[in-house]
């Protein structure tokens, strides 16, 4: 079986760190990113089965990194087909609120910090299974 890819993007090292030792042992192949502007030069060079985005993230928030992804596909310069996983520890005011950012974004998924490894790397699962 193919090796599946995955791109953690944060700009916490340590956080980073943790998240491909998980996904490592886990077997995936993980590349990383600290800012929304390496983000997209990676997703564009390597074109990652999966990209973990953190939203608040230096240079251009994971927000604008996943709808600039997916226009991105759109067009027809990403051609492989990707799922984004939105990280976050802000919490929306309100599920409506949730529902928009996550449309605006075009998110696969989202996970809310503190998150459990396990509960992570499922959602990589689902997502490379997709």
């Amino acid at each position: 079986m193919e090796t599946k890819t995955v791109l953690v993007v944060d700009d916490e090292p340590d956080l980073v760190d943790t998240i491909k030792f998980g996904l490592e042992r886990a077997g995936y192949e993980v590349l990383t990113a600290y800012n929304g502007f390496e983000a997209l030069g990676v997703a564009r060079a390597e074109e990652p089965d999966v990209i973990i985005l953190d939203v608040m993230l230096p240079k251009k928030n994971g927000y604008e990194v996943s709808r600039l992804i997916r226009d991105e596909q759109v067009n027809g310069s990403i051609q492989k087909p990707l799922k984004i996983i939105i990280l976050t520890a802000r919490r929306p005011e309100s599920e409506k609120s949730a529902e928009f950012y996550q449309d605006w974004a075009r998110a696969d998924e989202y996970l809310y910090k503190p998150f459990e490894m396990d509960e992570l790397i499922a959602l990589v699962e689902k997502c490379v299974k997709q």
